[in-house]
């Protein structure tokens, strides 16, 4: 359902950028508030989310360049305006459908994997 509702950048720039749900959370409340420098005790507190899971989300959209890092402070910061274009219609899309968006982020074929392997028995363990 998400494939016949999102548009395609959406939907790739989802399946390229964004793992959790609270990624995605937290880019779009970087999103709202362009001109706030955020520390990661702000971001987890608004998004209602662990310091580590807050750590772990703003570490990914950095090393993807959806925001920049300075002094431990994260602002939004997409490196093309093109991207910054995808990421607001991501944010009208996740606003209007969020039920799809958040399946497509949770049913992510490299999450999936992941999961699975969690329960894989090796040899060498």
């Amino acid at each position: 359902m998400a494939d016949v509702i999102l548009p395609d950048d959406v939907r790739d720039f989802i399946l390229g950028h964004i793992n959790t749900v609270a990624e995605l959370e937290a880019l779009l409340l970087l999103r709202n508030h362009p001109e706030q420098n955020w520390t990661i005790g702000a971001v987890a507190k608004r998004l209602y989310v662990s310091e580590a899971m807050a750590t772990e989300a703003l570490a990914r959209l950095a090393a993807d360049g959806l925001c920049a890092c300075s002094d431990e402070f994260y602002r939004y910061h997409p490196s093309s305006e093109e991207q910054g274009m995808t990421i607001d219609r991501l944010a009208e899309a996740y606003a209007r459908y969020l039920i799809p968006v958040t399946n497509l982020v949770h049913n992510k074929p490299a999450r999936v994997q992941k999961f699975a392997d969690a329960f894989r028995f090796r040899r060498d363990e």
